[in-house]
């Protein structure tokens, strides 16, 4: 019965890639693969669905559903006011926009900014993309690499390994660990230095190779399929830099203060509310259109959660998760390549981390981990293998950008997969020699 059960385990996340890259809603394909499992590991189906399946789907609904929903509001309140853009235009007079590579740093620096500052990824994108088409038709840059430095700043070392940052993926341990915000932020801050030089490394390579291949801008379509998307007020005068800085700082502050994700999302939009006030035609329009942005993006992540619920209830998982912990070279290897598998299996990162956490932290904490950090490398870790194809922010980036996979995904994966899996070694390695 193990080895069905292992096999079950294996084929169901093997079908879980399959039907996501194929187009069909996680929803849909983690309950088809929570089935699978559930039979090829003797569980009653009504059983493991409506018990197991659902307790692990609701859970986390009742531990995240507040930050989700806060920060897609916040996110919102950001893109209407034109704040966001105001950020976008200061920084990009700072880095310049007279030379390519200083083009696609900027871009970086934009999208690291605001995701650090607690704006959510798909309101970045739709930011920057508007600016991103100006400036490479202007440099004349090959559309395709606009991929890569969006991935790098929006979605690697702001979202898992700069200390203190409101990223979800930062949260999810302090949840289940009771850690603080800037949980191990040296180990946090060499693994995003050196993330951000493989990535700037590989996009100047990139722009090299492409303009020795004589290629320039195309002209492409830019999709916008999100709700709400593009409603952030383009044609209207963004507000000065510096006020449209302050509730993106502000949450910062009272986060990594406080340790209060919830709080400092409350005073964010606030703020964002109060400052923005006469630059948002309708305040609830806004505060409902970020509500209902929230709603996709977290029970996607729930229903992966739901799905790896199930999967820790077989005996098979008893199994894998004893190689895994027995794994050569330490505990940190072992949660390293744990959180990395799950995230790349699910297609999400907070969803990997949350079951990675949930089923497997307490045998780190027994041997001796510090939770700071477990906290950090588990972090990171889910940032790595979550971006392969069926990711659903990459297929989302790519139907924003008109682009196909065979045409831009290459960059996405040497930018937001290789880099942040080149940099858990060193990670590692410093949290071994001062923890």
């Amino acid at each position: 019965m193990e080895i069905i059960s292992v096999i079950g385990i294996i084929v169901s996340l093997a079908l879980l890639v399959f039907l996501a890259m194929r187009g069909v809603s996680i929803l849909i394909a983690a309950l088809v693969c929570s089935v699978l499992v559930a039979i090829t590991s003797g569980m009653d189906l009504m059983v493991g669905l409506g018990e197991v399946y659902m307790a692990g789907l609701a859970g986390f609904v009742q531990r995240f559903f507040l930050i989700f929903l806060l920060g897609a509001v916040f996110g919102k309140f950001m893109e209407d006011s034109g704040a966001a853009r105001s950020i976008a235009y200061g920084l990009l007079n700072i880095t310049g926009r007279d030379k390519p590579f200083r083009a696609l740093l900027a871009i970086v620096l934009i999208c690291a900014v605001l995701t650090y500052g607690g704006v959510v990824l798909f309101v970045v994108v739709f930011t920057v993309l508007p600016l991103a088409r100006s400036l490479f038709k202007e440099l004349n840059i090959h559309w395709s690499m606009v991929l890569g430095p969006i991935a790098l700043g929006a979605a690697t070392f702001t979202m898992t390994m700069l200390p203190g940052t409101p990223a979800i993926q930062n949260v999810i341990p302090m949840q289940v660990l009771g850690t603080p915000a800037t949980a191990a932020p040296l180990v946090g801050m060499l693994a995003a230095v050196v993330t951000l030089a493989i990535g700037l490394f590989y996009i100047k390579k990139s722009l090299d190779h492409v303009q020795e291949q004589g290629l320039g801008y195309e002209e492409a379509t830019v999709a916008k399929s999100i709700a709400g998307a593009g409603t952030g007020g383009e044609d209207q005068p963004a507000p000065n830099l510096l006020l449209s800085l302050v509730p993106p700082v502000v949450l910062l502050v009272v986060l990594n203060v406080l340790d209060n994700i919830i709080l400092a999302l409350v005073v964010g939009i606030v703020l964002a509310a109060l400052l923005f006030v006469t630059r948002i035609p309708s305040q609830v329009t806004t505060l409902n259109q970020g509500a209902a942005n929230s709603i996709m993006p977290l029970l996607n992540t729930c229903a992966v959660v739901g799905f790896g619920a199930i999967v820790a209830a077989t005996v098979g998982y008893e199994v894998i998760s004893a190689a895994l912990l027995g794994m050569p070279g330490g505990p940190l290897v072992s949660l390293t390549v744990s959180t990395n598998v799950l995230a790349g299996v699910t297609g999400s990162a907070s969803g990997g981390l949350a079951i990675a956490l949930e089923h497997l932290a307490p045998s780190f904490l027994e041997m001796g981990v510090a939770p700071e950090v477990i906290h950090r490398i588990s972090a990171i870790a889910s940032g790595g293998l979550d971006a392969l194809p069926h990711n659903g922010a990459v297929v989302t980036l790519l139907v924003a950008t008109a682009l196909t996979h065979k045409e831009g995904y290459k960059h996405v994966f040497w930018t937001a997969v290789a880099a942040p899996v080149v940099a858990t070694v060193p990670a590692i390695l410093l949290a071994l020699a001062i923890y």
